[in-house]
């Protein structure tokens, strides 16, 4: 049977709760207090003010009209009231550029465009622009963070703790809590820094309380009663304030102190004998069943209460009876019960009916799904034990958010359902597997998807079922892209194409990332025109600058790497041109699309010579790239980086760009991606003259890659290549030059077969520089020509003068000599040789890091010692070496130096400690 959120618009986005960036509104004569406020206002740069005190003390009004205040001044002043369905970092993430944004547009509208366009970009990275974004704002931002101590997640508090040790000068965060937040306050700031105003504080005065009574109270109070009830309650506002509702007579005050206080532990009984007691029946019914929201609204407690109306009027009631409700918003549409009524009406609700509540949680999701409000319609549907209406709401959710491209929200709104609910829907978990396998987690995504095939399998009934056949060829996609992540291009090309010759339904952006593993696959077979006779089918039929969704995105960004392997460069560039355009202005500069089309366009730009283009691409964008780009993406953004600083005289930092990249091709287990930054460290030590280490290098190399690649088809080619290149390099550099041409030889078969003009022209040059070497003059400039004929064609440039004076001396030799080479490929000599004179004229001397200077306190004497040999290119093994430290004791001083300095990587601590910039003075 369908149920009536069945027929509910389908638009399943996870919608933000406005209220809660809303401070909420101060109570008609609330008692001012002028002396708590300035203390709030006494800041310095970084400063961070705690309030804390228990319920009742009235931390919330204080925070709600300090920012009050701050409104009146035009200050920019951000409120987050949190509460438990903020444990997850992506809904915190996006409440906290939500709730700066309200405040000013300006400050955090980079990170907004992150969010809205560009769900893979991790929370980590939107907090870093979000603070540049403040940084950058230059005058005062405030931000309020209300009841934060309900975090409690270590995810949620270390983006918390991140925003509070990284936040600029210009930000000053105000945070309330009941009890000790979960944050190390302590380690975040220094006393000085660091402002408590606690329960004591809170605590009415005297004249407070007078005041307090000549306000809201039932009855007239001389100065005596007043004192005999602020002393009964100490000064507690939520007792005075049950004092005011509890008296009708003076000559009551007396009873009514002794009754108040022992109540602070008998609220219930209080709650019951003096508020609840003479409260119209009606009322008090409405207050019990309303009690189950978090937030209330007139149409939602209509709902709840099962009627067609006047819950607006009960609510107006309740405020003007001052019965503990607090308006939300200024046009007091929302409300919300104070937490000790709350909670003393939920236990009394359970008590008295308990049948009840059931049927009221119910009536509250189904208002919430009408509202598309989806956190709090899923919440309220377990709640009220409807598991599976829930999940449905839950699954459509999951599914909106990967058709966005959204993986990192996913599994912690998946986790919010009960275990037994998960398992028993073949969508939702097929949503949580498609989210791990697009957030490069691919042990967790591979586990989860052969339990579901399994499981799958075994519940088959008729496997000729359209059904199941969908179901099947979604499998399949999840495990493409898992094989994709994985580098495993000869399993992914085999299920693309299980993927793409499926009959059955599919959603669009599932057979787009089929046709991606499809043509990863391909690429490494060698069958380009194939791969591109396909992908222009698909240009003719809708244009090459629309991209519809991140997976159609990616389709393309892969067409782009198979075009630059296959030597296919003009195209590659304009290509990866038009993404990078489209992906600027639609995701945003620092999103992770942007990042990982940079990388590949700005390799293209560096080998065509256009440097200063090239530095732009690169420039800021280690972190993310690092964090979120695909293999063939990041590898080439980790090569150009490299060389970009080697070719600008940072010979440290540029191997320490390689190292990062060494450091993540480990963690992912992706030897292709470690085998390039190996191959290129060897080519920058040998140019050093760092022989010795260079052969360190290859010899480690050589007892375990031969026996995983050699001979292997797919990717892995790449990573034989990349190997003999190194091994080759090498040979060269202690003059074996006959055991090099044989392993460039045994390379170069391969890269011809496969049509990888690309590496077949860089293969080329080198076994050209052998052959010199070796004395085999015809073998070199046969060597040689093959190298200009490709090179020529694509627009290489800096492939060839990267290969230093040997390869100058031999393009000179070969201009020189009345050849047919020499005729045919003149002009195009002359260039390559006009872009040798301009490194000459460009080479800059190397940074003295000895010389320069942070600011003190900053690293200890170790941790820049360690960053000092980190500036110079040395990894985790060559450091401890040098130090006499084991490995596990550099890399626990480096955690600490990226956690002070807020970097990810080697070069960007260099980066921040030294002041080195790619391509920069």
């Amino acid at each position: 049977m369908n149920t009536p959120a069945d027929s509910f618009e389908r638009e399943w986005i996870v919608s933000l709760i406005q209220t809660k960036m809303m401070p909420p509104r101060i109570p008609a004569g609330c008692v001012q207090r002028p002396e708590l406020l300035r203390r709030l206002d006494e800041r310095h740069p970084r400063h961070l003010t705690l309030v804390i005190a228990p319920a009742g003390f009235g931390k919330t009004t204080l925070l709600a009209a300090w920012s009050e205040a701050q409104a009146r001044k035009k200050r920019p002043v951000a409120w987050l009231s949190l509460d438990e369905e903020d444990d997850d970092p992506q809904q915190l993430g996006a409440y906290l550029v939500a709730a700066l944004s309200r405040a000013s547009k300006e400050i955090a509208w980079q990170a907004q465009q992150l969010l809205d366009n560009d769900a893979h970009t991790p929370v980590r990275t939107v907090i870093s622009v979000l603070l540049n974004g403040i940084a950058a704002y230059g005058r005062g931002v405030f931000l309020v963070l209300d009841d934060v101590d309900r975090l409690s997640a270590k995810p949620v508090l270390a983006i918390v703790s991140r925003l509070l040790r990284y936040a600029p000068d210009n930000l000053h965060v105000l945070l309330g809590a009941r009890a000790e937040p979960a944050l190390p306050l302590s380690e975040l700031r220094s006393p000085e820094k660091l402002s408590r105003v606690t329960a004591d504080d809170l605590r009415f005065s005297l004249d407070d309380a007078q005041a307090f009574f000549e306000r809201t109270g039932n009855a007239p109070l001389n100065r005596n009663s007043v004192e005999l009830l602020n002393l009964a309650t100490e000064g507690w506002v939520a007792g005075l304030q049950l004092a005011s509702l509890g008296l009708t007579r003076v000559e009551d005050v007396a009873a009514l102190a002794s009754h108040l206080a022992g109540s602070r532990f008998g609220i219930d009984r209080y709650l019951s004998d003096t508020v609840f007691a003479h409260l119209p029946p009606h009322m008090l019914t409405f207050l019990l069943y309303t009690s189950i929201l978090e937030r209330l609204t007139a149409a939602l407690c209509d709902e709840v209460m099962g009627s067609e109306g006047g819950s607006g009027e009960k609510l107006d009631w309740l405020e003007r009876h001052n019965v503990f409700i607090r308006p939300l918003d200024e046009t007091q549409d929302w409300y919300r019960y104070h937490a000790l009524l709350s909670d003393a009406l939920r236990r009394r609700l359970v008590r008295q009916t308990p049948g009840q509540v059931p049927l009221l949680h119910r009536r509250a999701s189904l208002w919430f799904a009408r509202a598309r409000l989806w956190p709090e319609a899923v919440r309220h549907a377990l709640a009220a034990g409807d598991n599976d209406q829930a999940a449905q709401w839950a699954e459509n959710c999951a599914m909106e958010m990967l058709q966005r491209g959204d993986p990192f929200m996913l599994p912690g709104w998946i986790g919010k359902l009960p275990q037994d609910v998960i398992a028993g829907r073949l969508r939702l978990r097929l949503a949580k597997a498609w989210s791990l396998a697009m957030s490069l987690e691919t042990a967790r995504a591979s586990k989860e998807i052969s339990a579901i095939a399994d499981e799958f399998e075994r519940r088959a009934r008729d496997d000729q079922s359209l059904a199941d056949e969908a179901a099947r060829t979604e499998i399949n996609a999840v495990r493409a892209v898992i094989a994709c992540v994985s580098d495993d291009s000869e399993h992914a090309l085999e299920l693309g194409r299980a993927v793409e010759a499926s009959k059955a339904p599919a959603q669009p952006w599932v057979r787009y990332y089929g046709q991606s593993a499809e043509i990863f696959g391909l690429m490494y077979r060698g069958q380009f025109s194939y791969i591109s006779r396909v992908w222009r089918a698909r240009v003719d039929q809708v244009g090459i600058s629309r991209k519809p969704s991140s997976a159609d995105m990616l389709r393309d960004a892969v067409y782009g790497i198979a075009a630059l392997i296959h030597g296919e460069l003009p195209d590659a560039k304009r290509v990866m041109e038009v993404a990078m355009r489209y992906s600027e202005e639609k995701l945003g500069e620092w999103s992770a699309s942007t990042a990982a089309v940079a990388g590949c366009l700005a390799s293209i730009c560096y080998e065509c010579n256009e440097l200063p283009k090239a530095r732009k691409l690169i420039e800021g964008r280690m972190t993310i790239a690092l964090e979120t780009s695909p293999l063939a993406a990041l590898m080439r953004y980790l090569l150009t980086a490299s060389r970009v600083l080697w070719r600008d005289g940072k010979k440290g930092p540029a191997l320490a760009v390689l190292e990062d990249g060494r450091q993540v091709g480990i963690k992912r287990r992706w030897l292709r991606l470690k085998l390039a930054c190996d191959a290129e460290a060897v080519r920058q030590l040998i140019a050093d003259g760092n022989v010795v280490e260079a052969r360190q290098i290859a010899d480690e190399l050589s007892a375990s890659v031969p026996m995983m690649c050699e001979g292997r088809r797919g990717s892995a080619m790449e990573t034989w290549a990349s190997y003999c290149v190194l091994q080759a390099r090498v040979l060269l550099a202690e003059h074996a030059a006959d055991d090099a041409v044989g392993f460039l030889s045994r390379s170069l078969d391969d890269l011809v077969a496969l049509g990888w003009r690309y590496a077949e022209a860089v293969v080329s040059l080198l076994l050209a520089l052998a052959h010199e070497q070796n004395g085999a003059s015809q073998k070199a400039l046969r060597a040689l020509e093959n190298a200009l004929r490709i090179g020529c064609a694509m627009g290489l440039i800096n492939s060839f003068v990267d290969e230093g004076a040997p390869m100058r001396a031999l393009l000179e030799h070969c201009r020189r000599m009345p050849s047919e080479i020499s005729t045919r490929h003149a002009a195009y000599i002359d260039t390559l040789l006009s872009a040798f004179d301009e490194v000459n004229k460009m080479s800059s001397p190397l940074p003295n890091y000895a010389d320069s200077k942070m600011a003190p306190g900053t690293l200890s004497a170790r941790e820049l010692q360690i960053l000092g040999y980190v500036a110079r290119g040395m990894s985790n093994k060559e450091i401890g070496r040098s130090l006499k430290l084991a490995p596990e004791t550099v890399k626990w001083h480096m955690k600490n130096v990226f956690e002070k300095l807020n970097v990810n990587s080697r070069f960007e601590a260099v980066q921040s400690a030294f002041g080195i910039q790619p391509g920069g003075d």
